[in-house]
């Protein structure tokens, strides 16, 4: 059994992954980047090559990894490796996407490039900053359209200053 004590109560990711070929998926942990956990997988633990199928970010990995292993306990064959039928991966995937956060765009899967200077972008982070955009954006349109209003009650303006010209 897989010691995940070091991981206890950590950020990270938990990941989807399909054994190409097979009717195997893994759902494992992660704290690093999701695409170097998957270059790992691929290089010296599979006899068949994987494919990244989704993943999220939580911020403890031990217990949503268990949450998920709980769940689908009856499609375990072996450790963290299930096997899915196409209705089982539809329930599986839609519980994936339901636990990002919220649910704003959903933006399509992307392969990131595993580069250091990329650990902080996150499908996550890049719909926040479009909600965010698209919230800053509207308010603009929304300020420039909506009727100028007085209250009822203002101040009446000063009288306009009478001007004498003493040269005529």
């Amino acid at each position: 059994m897989f010691d995940d004590s070091h991981y206890r109560n950590k950020p990270g990711y938990i990941y989807l992954i399909h054994a190409v070929g097979s009717d195997r998926y893994k759902i494992g942990l992660t704290t690093r980047s999701v695409e170097a956990r998957l270059a790992e997988l691929n290089s010296s633990q599979s006899p068949y090559p994987l494919e990244l199928i989704d993943w999220f970010e939580t911020p403890n990995v031990t217990e949503d990894e268990a949450y998920f292993h709980e769940k689908y306990s009856a499609h375990r064959v072996h450790g963290e490796w299930f096997s899915f039928d196409k209705k089982t991966l539809k329930e599986v995937r839609r519980e994936y996407q339901d636990d990002v956060g919220f649910t704003f765009p959903q933006l399509p899967r992307m392969t990131l490039p595993a580069l250091p200077e990329l650990s902080w972008f996150s499908r996550d982070k890049v719909a926040l900053a479009m909600a965010s955009i698209g919230a800053l954006w509207l308010i603009v349109v929304l300020s420039g359209c909506l009727p100028k209003t007085t209250p009822s009650n203002s101040t009446p303006s000063p009288p306009h200053p009478i001007i004498i010209d003493y040269d005529s």
